[in-house]
């Protein structure tokens, strides 16, 4: 008895040979060489040379045959364009109006709240005020801004109102409880 194989084993760097029994290897294809040689290449999408006519569902009779209807004639000096943007009536070159009221008395509001100068309550009453008159006069453009100003100068109001209440209520309590 010898400590070799009967098989060798392959040299380093090479897989082993084996194929199992019952396997039959997939025949490879050749590669593609192309067309033959004397064979124009043929368009899968058909005739380059035709130009797309997209269907025209839904046109009238008179655009698709124009002696569909006798006596009516097609627009003069018009080809019909289907599918062509014309624009939406009163959209493309619609004004801006101005929203200069209801945008002061938004900023009035948002300030009031949040920087705490609505401890004066002068800036929440000049917000209510133009928050109504940007409401009635710079309607629909300005209208989410004089009602943002509306609600929060009543919010800021109604916040610092009921601080200023608070303490005229404990300045009251301490004076009446302090000359007992």
């Amino acid at each position: 008895m010898s400590n070799q194989p009967e098989n060798p084993q392959p040299h380093e760097g090479q897989a082993p040979s084996y194929t199992p029994p019952g396997y039959n290897a997939p025949a490879v294809p050749p590669p593609y060489q192309g067309p033959p040689a004397n064979q124009a290449p043929q368009n899968p999408y058909g005739d380059s040379n035709q130009q797309f006519q997209p269907p025209m569902y839904g046109a009238p009779q008179a655009y698709q045959n124009p002696q569909a209807y006798p006596g009516q004639q097609p627009y003069p000096n018009q080809q019909f364009q289907y599918g062509a943007y014309q624009g939406a009536p009163g959209y493309m070159g619609a004004t801006i109006g101005p929203r200069g009221l209801s945008l002061t008395s938004m900023i009035l509001g948002l300030a009031s709240l949040v920087v705490g100068v609505g401890f004066f309550i002068v800036p929440q009453i000049v917000g209510i005020v133009l928050g109504h008159l940007g409401l009635r006069k710079e309607n629909p453009q300005g209208r989410g801004f004089a009602i943002t100003g509306l609600i929060t100068n009543y919010l800021a109001l109604l916040i610092w109102g009921g601080i200023y209440i608070i303490m005229i209520f404990v300045i009251a309590v301490s004076e009446s409880g302090s000359s007992y």
